[in-house]
């Protein structure tokens, strides 16, 4: 073939392996993502490990024909670009929910990502996939939903509306309290009541690492008919 010699397809098709290889180690990433039901999951960090290879080999390899004498090329500006771009991407998966934020595990996981499809581009195949071992058994073990998320605790937000002109009533605020302490344990940071002729409204801020049993708290508006709104 014309224009080609066998050293340079060789070295090519290992630069494919590379590419391939940081698709792998993102679809790693990612799969744990999908599986937890994230916005970006496996076919993103499939995308941005294979681009950051691809980008990192261009960097290091891609201007060989022109550097010369009097042309020099930075390896690391292409690298350092991709970096900085990456953040778009990363804030994409971002959500602020009743002060409650999520998908920072994501975009953190995003731009590890990219760290790895470089690493493995740049031939550090070693560093690349053990860096891909630790970013998957952090987001298995330490995520929101992890095997021991219990010991990592989130802040919600809790709002109550019922009606106290009743006996039952009167005792609302203090079963929700009590359960909350008790059953959820949580650590109530603030909490303050408003009164509106016949009801009252309770917002409470508390910290606790069982945020995804909360919703059980809705229950109450099934069991007390004085118990109008629950949002969490």
């Amino acid at each position: 073939m014309e224009g080609f010699d066998t050293a340079d397809i060789i070295q090519q098709l290992e630069w494919m392996v590379r590419i391939l290889l940081a698709g792998l180690c993102g679809g790693a990433i990612g799969y744990e993502r999908e599986s937890r039901k994230k916005t970006a999951g496996l076919r993103t960090h499939v995308i941005v490990a294979v681009s950051a290879a691809l980008m990192i080999i261009l960097s290091k390899y891609g201007f060989q024909d022109v550097v010369g004498e009097y042309v020099r090329a930075d390896p690391s500006r292409i690298a350092s670009g991709a970096v900085a771009a990456i953040g778009f991407l990363g804030s994409g998966v971002i959500f602020s929910r009743n002060k409650n934020i999520s998908g920072i595990t994501t975009s953190a996981g995003i731009w590890a990502t990219l760290g790895v499809g470089m690493a493995v581009g740049a031939g550090m195949y070693v560093i690349g996939i053990c860096t891909t071992g630790i970013v998957v058994l952090v987001e298995i073990f330490l995520g929101r939903q992890g095997k021991v998320s219990h010991i990592i605790k989130d802040v919600y937000e809790i709002e109550v509306e019922y009606l106290c002109d009743s006996e039952v009533g009167k005792g609302i605020g203090t079963k929700i309290k009590k359960e909350l302490e008790q059953t959820y344990k949580c650590r109530i940071l603030k909490f303050r009541t408003r009164r509106k002729d016949n009801r009252i409204q309770m917002s409470l801020l508390v910290r606790t690492g069982k945020g995804e049993e909360l919703y059980h708290l809705t229950e109450y508006t099934e069991k007390y008919p004085e118990v109008l709104k629950i949002t969490i």
